[in-house]
């Protein structure tokens, strides 16, 4: 290179960076990644049966406040079916309230179906599964709020029976002419859809998290139910069965002692929001399915 002068420098030879390394992925590629990953869901049951405790507890809230189901919803089919003869008749908008439910239960079915199947991720992903039940805890959380506000009296008392003894008739048409509680019911009802759907993506339609009757049904029909061959954990699918149906209890008698507290129906769906956030976030950390090549066989449930 010739300079100003004349004189001849050296050429300055470019600086080479160093190639990029093929190993190192941004972070926020490496954790798409582990969010789009499929869960195991060997020990996926575990949280399904915790959602039976769940549909306890909420059932047992909105039977108590509404007379109406949420989670088990042949309750409702009945209920609506007596509606067509003006039955039962002191609760002329009974049916009503059935009606919502089943109608918002039947929409969750529908979204959280098309959801799973249509989201970014597949249907086990991780991605898929926090986001479902995430939607489904704020459907809680907003049932919760409104129960706390106090502005549906059904739900701001502890007992539905105990008001109407103490207040009368008139107090019973103040609660079946207001039209607020059936917000709680659909929102309730909503998510519900979800976690019967989650429990068919993940394979478990032994534990459908909100159906008693089939459960029963099925758990008394094992040829293996009293065979201890193999050791008692060998009939998985009669443990989760059992499991699930005392989970319900327990949910529901959770809900029933937590109602007569000075927290009321309040506190009670306040601890399903609890036990829902849980199980969501629960999802974000579960164990990836391990892929061909990575020495993991497929997983059985």
């Amino acid at each position: 290179m010739i300079d100003e002068s004349g004189a001849t420098t050296p050429t300055q030879p470019k600086q080479q960076l160093p190639p990029p390394r093929k190993d190192v992925k941004p972070a926020s590629s490496g954790l798409l990644a582990h969010l789009r990953r499929d869960i195991d869901v060997r020990h996926a049951d575990l949280i399904l049966i915790v959602c039976c405790m769940l549909s306890g507890l909420c059932d047992s809230v909105a039977f108590n406040a509404t007379g109406a189901f949420v989670s088990m919803q042949t309750g409702n089919t009945i209920i609506l079916s007596l509606g067509a003869a003006s039955l039962p008749p002191n609760q002329p908008t009974l049916w009503l309230r059935a009606l919502i439910s089943l109608v918002s239960f039947w929409l969750g079915c529908f979204f959280f179906a098309r959801f799973a199947r249509h989201f970014l991720a597949s249907p086990r992903s991780r991605l898929t599964l926090f986001a479902s039940f995430a939607i489904q805890s704020c459907c809680l959380i907003a049932a919760a709020a409104l129960a706390q506000s106090h502005v549906i009296p059904s739900f701001a008392q502890t007992s539905l029976r105990t008001v109407l003894d103490a207040e009368g008739t008139k107090h019973r048409e103040e609660i079946e002419n207001n039209n607020l509680s059936l917000a709680p019911l659909a929102l309730m009802a909503f998510q519900f859809g979800g976690q019967i759907v989650a429990s068919r993506t993940l394979g478990y339609n032994e534990v459908p998290t909100n159906v008693l009757t089939s459960l029963y049904c099925d758990f008394l029909s094992d040829p293996l139910l009293f065979s201890a061959k193999g050791g008692i954990w060998a009939d998985k699918k009669r443990n989760r069965r059992f499991a699930a149906v005392v989970m319900s209890f327990v949910g529901g008698i959770s809900g029933g002692w937590v109602q007569r507290s000075k927290g009321g129906m309040a506190a009670a769906l306040w601890m399903a929001v609890f036990i829902k956030v849980c199980t969501t976030v629960g999802w974000l950390c579960w164990k990836a399915e391990k892929k061909e090549g990575e020495g993991g066989k497929k997983a059985e449930v």
